[in-house]
């Protein structure tokens, strides 16, 4: 996908952190609108705001609706819709709990991406996940190739 096409490009940060994905975007020159940034901790938020001089509130995964998302238009606009889902259940200084659909465990907030999809009725052109590397190593491969 050429992100420097003719339309112009939204973007979605879900567990948006400090806008690492957005920082990168702007890094590259590839120009874009802060559509939505999701996180819900009140830190990352304010700090996310600070640095890409928006205003964005906290707000909980758990809680989006599609609607939430407002991917609208896209025959005018692209979507890019980044997740970079907790991994302190994947990642080998972490409690290795996994993110098995269903788990309860933060890693396992992942699937949540998969419900806000499956209500949209307008999907955003490109999905970027980001994680740690076991996101796909042996303990976690079974649960990662399900997401694929």
């Amino acid at each position: 996908m050429n992100f420097n096409s003719y339309k112009p490009l939204r973007l979605i940060e879900l567990f948006c952190g400090i806008g690492a994905q957005a920082k990168a975007l702007t890094n590259l020159g590839i120009k874009y609108e802060h559509w939505l940034a999701c996180d819900f901790d009140k830190y990352a938020i304010q700090s996310y705001n600070a640095v890409h001089g928006t205003n964005f509130n906290p707000s909980d995964i758990t809680k989006l609706t599609a609607s939430d998302l407002n991917i609208t238009d896209t025959e005018h606009y692209n979507y890019l819709l980044t997740y970079s889902f907790p991994c302190q259940d994947l990642s080998n200084a972490g409690k290795g709990r996994g993110m098995e659909k269903g788990s309860g465990t933060r890693s396992g907030l992942l699937w949540e991406v998969e419900r806000l999809l499956n209500e949209c009725t307008e999907l955003p052109q490109c999905l970027l996940m980001e994680n740690v590397p076991q996101v796909h190593g042996v303990k976690n491969k079974e649960h990662f190739e399900k997401w694929i």
